[in-house]
C-alpha cells in the first residue's frame, strides 16, 4: 500500500481496534486525536501518487431486516468494554438514521468507494417496516446510496412477485402505503437463482460500475439452503444452485465484459465466536459453509462480503478478505482494497465500524423518516397486551436445549390449538424466534413486542403424527445442527426428552415422554407447528408425512391470546424440557 493510504487507513484501523479494546470513553478521546490525524495527514494524502494504483472503499451491511429503528441493545448488538467495569455489553446500535451518520462520515474520506448490502435488507422485519411493506426500508436503502445487494432468503418472504414489485415501485393492489415510494433504486443479484421451466435467471447476476478508471464488477449469490429455510409457497418455480460453481463460471463472462475487479456478495456465510475486528485476519475458530465457499471460489474474485449467518468479522482465508457486518445495521464494514492498474489486489485490509447510538448524533432526514413511519403504524404497534412481571430470552442455557421463550411460544401454540381441536403436543423451529421478549418496570407489552419475537405472521396447522413418526422427527432435529445455527425445535411444557452424543459420534435419543408417560410408537399424536415447520423446514421431512392438516389460525394471535389469558405463563417456562445427559 501507499505511504498516504497505509498510513490514514492504520489510524482507521488502530482507532476501531482500540476503541473495541478500551470503550466509549477511550472512543471519544480517539475519536479527537483522529481527527487531528486527519488533519495533519492532509499533507500526506497529496503527495505524488503511483498512477498504478487505485485505493477502493466498499462499505457494506448484511441482514438489515427491516430496522430501521430498531429495539436495542439486542444479544447481536455490538459488545464493548463497559468504561466503567470493562465488562463486555451490547450497546444501542443500529437504526438507518445513524447508520447514514457513520456512512456519511467515512464516505467524505475516501475517494473512491461505494456501498453494498449481502442480503436479507426486509422479512423477519419489525412492525414500523412490515406494516409498510417494507417500503420505508427500501426507500430509506436508496437513499442512502446502496447501489447493490445481493438476494437473501428472507427477501423472498413475501415471495417473488411482492419483491419485483418493490424493485419497480409500484403500488401493492391494496394501495400505496408510503407516499414516496418509488421503488429500489439499487438492483437486487441472485446469480444463483433460475426459473424451473425455463431455466433463466430472474434477477441479474451482477452489476458493473467504473470506479477510479477500473470497471467493478459486483456478482450476487443467495444461498442455495434458500429452499431449506422459507416457505415453500414462496419460491415456487424457482430453483437455486451451488453459489460455488455458479459464481466460478461466471468468470469469463465478466472477464470478456471487461470486468478488471470482481467482488462476490453472497447471503451465505460463517460462524465465528472472535471479535468483530481481527487485527491479524486470522480468525481462528471461523466455521460454517461460507469458510468452504470461500476456499473453492475463482481467486479472480478479490473480496467476498458475505451475509446469513448474522455474525460481524473480518478475516482472510487463503489469503482473501471475508466480511461481514452482524446484522440490523450494528455495524459497517469498511473493506479497503489497494490495486494496481489491471485490477490486481496489492493489499486489502477491513474493519467493522459500530454504528453506536451513544458515539454518534442520527441524521436529521433519516429522523424523519423514521419518525413518518413510527406515525403511521402507532395504532397497531402500540397495541397493549399484557403486564408480565419478567421477560425472556431466545438463549439456551445449555447448547441445543430448549429456551424459556422457545417454551413460552410453543406453549402458546399449543393452548391456542387446544382451544379450538383436540392437539397433544405443541412445537415451534428456534430460527422462527427473532429477539428476546424484554419486559420494563411499569410499560405494558404491547403487540409490536411480540411481532418483534414472531414476525413472520405464520399460520399454524394442526397434523397427525404417529409415535415412531414423532421419534423420528426429534432424531432428525438432533442430528441437522447446523454449522450456522441450531435447528433445535422447542417444545410444549408436556412434551420432555434426554438425549446424550460421544464426541465425534451422532446423537441419541435416549427417552421422550407425553404427559410425563413414554412416547408410545404405535400411538398417533396430533402436533400444531407453525406452516414452515409444518411444511419440512430445516430438512426435518419427517413433518410432510403429517396426516389430517388443519389451519388453526395464526402464531401472532396464539402468542397474544396466550400471554393475556394466562397470566401465570412466565412462571411455566424454566428451561428443562430438552437435557443431554
Amino acid at each position: 500500500m501507499r505511504a498516504g493510504g497505509s498510513l490514514l487507513w492504520s489510524k482507521t484501523l488502530q482507532i476501531s481496534h482500540a476503541f473495541a479494546l478500551f470503550g466509549c470513553t477511550f472512543w471519544r478521546a480517539l475519536s479527537l486525536i483522529g481527527l487531528a490525524l486527519v488533519a495533519g495527514c492532509a499533507g500526506v494524502q497529496t503527495l505524488p501518487k503511483p498512477s498504478e494504483s487505485i485505493e477502493l472503499s466498499i462499505f457494506s451491511i448484511n441482514d438489515f431486516h427491516g430496522h430501521i429503528q430498531p429495539k436495542s441493545p439486542v444479544p447481536l448488538s455490538p459488545r464493548l468494554p463497559d468504561p466503567q467495569s470493562g465488562e463486555l455489553k451490547a450497546q444501542p446500535a443500529g437504526g438507518v438514521a445513524y447508520l447514514a451518520t457513520v456512512l456519511d462520515k467515512f464516505r467524505v474520506q475516501r475517494k473512491h468507494q461505494v456501498f453494498v448490502a449481502a442480503g436479507d435488507l426486509v422479512g423477519a422485519s419489525p412492525q414500523m417496516s412490515s406494516l409498510l411493506k417494507d417500503e420505508p426500508t427500501v426507500s430509506a436503502l436508496g437513499e442512502l446510496g446502496l447501489a447493490a445487494s445481493s438476494l437473501g432468503n428472507h427477501d423472498l418472504d413475501a415471495g417473488l412477485p411482492e419483491l419485483l414489485r418493490k424493485t419497480r415501485g409500484e403500488c401493492a393492489s391494496t394501495g400505496c402505503v408510503w407516499p414516496e415510494f418509488k421503488g429500489a433504486s439499487f438492483p437486487y443479484l441472485a446469480a444463483n437463482m433460475f426459473e424451473t421451466e425455463t431455466g433463466k435467471r430472474v434477477l441479474p447476476s451482477h452489476t458493473m460500475k467504473d470506479i477510479g478508471g477500473l470497471k467493478v464488477a459486483f456478482v450476487g449469490a443467495v444461498t442455495r439452503d434458500t429452499p431449506k429455510v422459507i416457505m415453500p409457497k414462496s419460491i415456487v418455480g424457482l430453483r437455486f444452485a451451488d453459489e460455488v460453481a455458479t459464481l466460478n463460471a461466471l468468470v469469463p463472462e465478466l472477464r470478456a465484459a471487461g470486468a478488471q475487479v470482481l467482488v462476490a456478495i453472497m447471503h451465505e456465510g460463517a460462524m465465528y465466536d472472535g471479535a468483530a475486528n481481527d487485527p491479524s485476519y486470522a480468525c481462528p475458530g471461523l466455521k460454517g459453509r461460507g469458510v468452504d465457499i470461500a476456499k473453492q471460489l475463482d481467486p479472480a474474485y478479490a473480496i467476498i462480503i458475505s451475509g446469513h449467518t448474522h455474525q460481524a468479522y473480518t478475516c482472510k482465508i487463503d489469503g482473501r478478505l471475508m466480511v461481514q457486518a452482524g446484522s440490523f445495521g450494528g455495524w459497517l464494514t469498511e473493506s479497503r482494497l489497494t490495486l494496481d492498474a489491471t485490477g490486481r489486489v496489492l493489499d486489502a485490509q477491513a474493519v467493522n465500524h459500530p454504528v453506536l447510538q451513544g458515539v454518534y448524533a442520527p441524521n436529521p432526514a433519516f429522523v424523519a423518516l423514521v419518525a413518518r413511519a413510527a406515525a403511521l403504524t402507532t395504532a397497531a404497534r402500540n397495541k397493549p397486551v399484557a403486564d408480565l412481571s419478567r421477560g425472556a430470552t431466545r438463549m439456551a442455557v445449555a447448547p441445543f436445549g430448549d429456551t424459556a421463550l422457545g417454551n413460552l411460544v410453543a406453549d402458546s401454540h399449543l393452548a391456542f390449538a387446544r382451544k379450538r381441536g383436540a392437539v397433544d403436543i405443541g412445537v415451534t423451529n428456534s430460527g422462527g424466534i427473532r429477539a428476546d421478549l424484554t419486559v420494563e418496570s411499569g410499560r405494558t407489552v404491547t403487540l409490536s413486542d411480540l411481532f418483534a419475537i414472531q414476525p413472520f405472521t405464520n399460520e399454524l396447522i394442526a397434523l397427525t403424527l404417529t409415535g415412531t413418526q414423532l421419534q423420528e422427527l426429534i432424531r432428525r432435529q438432533l442430528n441437522s445442527r447446523r454449522a450456522n445455527g441450531p435447528a433445535t425445535l422447542q417444545v410444549s411444557h408436556n412434551l420432555r426428552y434426554q438425549w446424550s452424543q460421544a464426541e465425534g459420534a451422532a446423537a441419541v435419543l435416549e427417552s421422550v415422554t407425553v404427559d410425563g408417560k413414554s412416547l408410545d410408537p404405535a400411538r398417533d399424536y396430533r402436533i400444531v407447528a407453525n406452516n414452515f415447520t409444518a411444511e419440512g423446514g430445516n430438512d426435518l421431512n419427517v413433518m410432510k408425512q403429517g396426516r389430517d392438516r388443519e389451519v388453526v389460525g395464526m402464531d401472532i394471535d396464539a402468542f397474544e391470546e396466550y400471554l393475556r389469558e394466562n397470566p401465570k405463563a412466565m412462571d411455566q417456562i424454566e428451561p428443562g424440557r430438552i437435557v443431554r445427559k
